[in-house]
Formats: C-alpha cells, structure tokens, sequence
C-alpha cells in the first residue's frame, strides 16, 4: 500500500512537470514556421531556403515519462526533458528551446545568422 502511495505521488510529480496551465507539453511537434535570419550579404537565396526546407522536416516528440526526441533529415537525438517554471525546455541539462502558447520555439545561432523554429502539436 506504501509502495502505492509513494508511486502514485511519483507519477503525479513527474506529469506536473510536463504541464503548465492546463495544457500538456506530452505529444509529436510538427515545424509550424521557419525563419531563416541570415547575413544577405554572405548567402544566396538559394542556401536560405535549403537551410529553411530542411528545417521544415524536423519533429519533436515528448513522452509522458520526460524523454524528447528531436527527428531531423540527419537522424534523431533523445534525451531526459526537463521543463522550467520560465517555458525554458531542457534536455540533458542542455537549453533548447522555449515552450510559450502551446507552441515550441527553438533558435540556432551561427556565425551567419540565427534560425528561428516555431513548432505545434498534431
């Protein structure tokens, strides 16, 4: 009964932390929008809109037992999801986005300017 209790009130805490304002951050991110923020004068239209199509096939799926996996046209990444108070998403410690309005953004910074990816849920 203990052993109950105790994993019951474990599992409660664990889906809090995959939670905020009623709506679950648990589920399959689709790519909503792609903005592509490069320096024009270091890059072609055409490696924009490469970098931005590549972008759009990316997914992000959250389980209920806090493991995100990042798919994208190189392979795919897993790791432990922790969520902050702030939106802030980490996985393996490692910032990689902001969940905000029920969507995911994430932003990648290069010496040639910075994507920015909104994502949605399915």
């Amino acid at each position: 009964m203990k052993t109950d209790i105790l994993f019951l009130t474990g599992l409660a805490i664990a889906l809090c932390g995959c939670h905020r304002g009623g709506d679950s951050i648990v589920g399959t991110w689709a790519v909503d929008k792609v903005n592509v923020q490069f320096d024009e004068r270091r890059n072609t239209p055409e490696l924009v809109r490469q970098i931005g199509e590549m972008e759009k096939q990316n997914t992000i799926t959250i389980s209920a037992d806090s493991v995100l996996t990042l798919t994208n046209a190189d392979g795919s990444m897993t790791g432990r999801l922790h969520l902050l108070d702030d939106g802030t998403i980490l996985v393996d410690a490692m910032p990689i986005g902001q969940w905000k309005d029920r969507q995911i953004v994430t932003r990648t910074g290069s010496p040639i300017g910075e994507v920015v990816v909104t994502y949605r849920k399915r």
